[in-house]
Parts: structure tokens; sequence; C-alpha cells
């Protein structure tokens, strides 16, 4: 038996409730979700319904009567070794999250929910990739600027955006309607968007304010690796502060995990509603264009597109705003082909697997300064990650070039780096673009 992996099981199915619970035991391995997860193509090992069946063996065992006297004949087990272990992690670490298979499920199950408490326990055993964990402490430090190299480089983006503006920005001004959260995976991964957005915020005459030092590097860490109490600090650190200057709109630019996580889970983990609302600053835009606030100029210029990003639009329904932006301002906007909207498909990097890739720890090394030692199990799990990462980005780089799109605006930086990365990867002739920066130079104020 793996030391500590009982102690693991026991806490992780301590939080167990009943959607849950239907989630665990209802799947019939119909395959309907397979084709929509964008792992699928690495090999039908990691076709959801299989990697959450990971933690079903576990569940078996552990929880029903079945599956403790008869054990593996009825699907019941727990892992006995490091075979087992490396098995577990290449199925937690072949899913983005990206809830596809939640949308495309007959019987409405969330395999991806039973992925991350498969996170949680191989946490707990010390099997969570050591780019995640170096992260993790990162965003729990006093301040996530660690070091006078990344202090400098978020010093940098502030000076820019001074520059933009012409006057200083307003830090941790209490009383703003607006408290602007950018995040330092932002400011590794798009600088130009914290700038862009603060020039438009400008721009538009807003109350607004920001943290003189992001709150997160992209929280809550903890939901990525798996750890439930990393999560609550971050999520009470940002709450602190939101308290502290009294801001009625959390205006948020990374439309990935931290959006999703502060609008829709942030309540549960917390059991109370902030007192905020939490907004992407594509609903903002929308909701002063349709008031007649801003104008946007529409161009002719090469074929535009959007990406709905997985957690903006399946995960929160951020769906038709950045459309109605985005088509204001070309005559040439074509929607994706294979899916849009709640059935958009995965750029292929999310929920940290773009972070822990072997490319994606040298990021954040030339970022930090920092040097992250991996674990020895991770020699072997790196390249084939790689590689299956790269097919998953394929798929997307594919339906941007079936309509030779040259212009593909977003909301989430980490969909703009991997988008971007497989631009280069396959050759193709596009660029990804934050919708911030993409509308700066067509915005005018009314």
């Amino acid at each position: 038996m793996i030391e500590g992996i009982e102690k693991a099981i026991d806490i992780v199915l301590s939080d167990l409730d009943s959607v849950t619970l239907h989630f665990l035991e209802s799947c019939v391995s119909c395959g309907i979700c397979a084709p929509f997860c964008p792992y699928t193509v690495a090999g039908p090992i990691y076709e959801p319904a299989d990697k959450a069946e990971e933690m079903r063996y576990i569940y078996r065992k552990k929880m029903t009567i079945a599956g403790k006297v008869l054990g593996p004949l009825v699907g019941a087990k727990y892992p006995k070794d490091e075979k087992d272990l490396d098995r577990m992690v290449n199925m937690a670490y072949r899913c983005v999250n990206c809830r596809y298979c939640y949308q495309t499920c007959a019987f409405g199950i969330y395999s991806g929910k039973l992925v991350i408490m498969l996170r949680r326990i191989l946490d707990k055993v010390g099997r969570t990739p050591s780019t995640l964990k170096y992260l993790q402490s990162v965003e729990l430090s006093d301040s996530v600027l660690i070091n006078d190299k990344v202090r400098e480089k978020w010093e940098g983006i502030l000076e820019e955006a001074r520059k933009a503006i012409g006057k200083d920005l307003p830090l941790d001004k209490e009383g703003a309607e607006i408290v602007y959260l950018p995040w330092l995976v932002e400011a590794m991964l798009t600088p130009e968007v914290i700038v862009s957005t603060i020039k438009i915020l400008d721009m538009v005459g807003a109350n607004w304010t920001m943290p003189s030092e992001p709150l997160g590097f992209e929280p809550p860490m903890g939901v990525i690796v798996g750890d439930r109490e990393s999560e609550r600090k971050v999520f009470r650190r940002i709450n602190s502060y939101m308290s502290k200057v009294g801001g009625k709109k959390a205006l948020i630019s990374h439309g990935g995990t931290p959006y999703m996580e502060m609008r829709f889970e942030m309540p549960f983990v917390m059991n109370e509603r902030p007192p905020y609302e939490v907004v992407h600053v594509t609903e903002y835009l929308a909701d002063l264009y349709e008031k007649g606030r801003i104008r946007i100029k529409k161009e002719e210029n090469g074929k535009v597109t959007w990406h709905d990003p997985c957690k903006l639009a399946r995960g929160s329904g951020v769906i038709e705003q950045p459309r109605i932006l985005v088509k204001a301002s070309t005559t040439n906007y074509e929607d994706l082909p294979r899916g849009t909207g709640m059935y958009s498909h995965c750029c292929g990097g999310g929920t940290g697997i773009a972070l822990i890739t072997c490319d994606g720890r040298k990021l954040i090394e030339e970022f930090t300064g920092e040097k992250i030692k991996p674990a020895e199990w991770e020699e072997k799990f790196c390249p084939p990650l790689e590689e299956d990462y790269k097919k998953a980005i394929k798929q997307k780089i594919d339906e941007i070039s079936e309509i030779n799109a040259n212009i593909v605006v977003t909301g989430c930086s980490t969909c703009i780096y991997n988008i971007n990365k497989g631009a280069t990867l396959y050759d193709r002739d596009f660029q990804a673009v934050h919708i911030v920066q993409y509308l700066l130079d067509k915005i005018e104020v009314v």
C-alpha cells in the first residue's frame, strides 16, 4: 500500500455530496464525451470516462459493500505501487477541466470534477508536478513578487501603464467602484493586456483602482493542484483586499480559472456570498457599448474570429458579449467552424497543463529567475506530456486554419499563449490577441 494513501482517500471522500455521488455512480461508459475531450487525440485511454474511472476505483473500494468484498472483480481498488501512481498522474494531468464532457454527457456527469478529486489524492501523497507546487508556494507567499527580478518586471508593467495614461495609477484607492485584479500569470504571459486594460479604464473615465501587487499567481492555484485549504487562503486574501478598498466590482481580464472560480466557486468554498460583483472585461465593455457610452470603429481587415475560453464560455456563460464587441469592429468576422460558445473546443493547455510541460517550466524559470527541481518521477512524465499537449493544441490550430483567420481574439491569457505557441509549432499565419488589446485603438468614448 502507498504510504499515506488511505488518509488521503479518507480526506477527499469526506467531502462527498449528492451531486458528486451522481458523477461517481451513474456513468455507463457510453463514450459520447470522448470525441470532445482535447486529450482523446493522445490516445483512447485518455477518454473522460476512463480518466474519471481512476477515482471510481477508489470510491468503490472505500464506499461500497461490493467493492469491499469483491475488490477488482467489480472495479474496486486502491493504488498499490509506483506503477499505479504513474498511471494516475498521467490520467489526472491529461485533463484541462474544460467541462465539455459535462456539456455532452447524456446523464449530466462531470468527469473533470472527479479528475480534480484524483489530483487532491495525488497531492497528498506527493505526486503533484513540481512546477505547480512551486507556483502554489508563490501564491501563498506574503507577496507573489517573490524576488527582485519578478518585482522589477511587475514595476516595469506599471511604469509602462503610467506612461500610457500620462499620470499616476490609482493604486489601492479606497471607495473606487471598479477594482481591476490582474494576476501574476498575466504579467508573465500577456503583460500588454494589463497595460491595455488600464488604458481603457482611464479612457472611459472609470472610477477604478487596482492592487499595487497582484493578489495571486493564477488564483486559486489550490484548485489546480487539488489543495482545498490553499484555495481558501487565497480567496480570503482577495476578499480581504476587496473589503479594504470597498469596490463594487472585481474586474478581471484573465478569463480562465480565476474568473470562473471567483464568480461561481468562491461563495461555496468560503460559505459566504461576496458583497461585490465579479465581471470579465468583455462584460464590462459590452455593457458600456450597449448603453451608448462607447463606440467601436468598424474596420476592413483580415478575417477575424473569436475563440471561446472554456471557463469563460462553457463554465460561465460569457458568450454573446465578446461577439457583440468583435463584430462591431470588423467587416470580416467568422465564427470558428467546429463549435462555439458552450460547444467551443478547448485550446489544450488549461488547468495547469501548459505550465507543467517542459517548455512551461522553462518559461516560469526565465520569468522568476529561480530553478524548479523536478521530482525523479517527473523525468519520465514530462516528455510524453509535452507531445500529448502538442497534439491537443493542433486540433484548435487546425480549426482556426479551416476559415483562414488572420486574427484570433479571445479573453484568456492562457488561451493566447497556447494558440500562439501552436501557430508557431505548426507554421500557421495567424495571431491570438486579447480583446482589450484588439479593441484599444478602436474604442471611441461618446
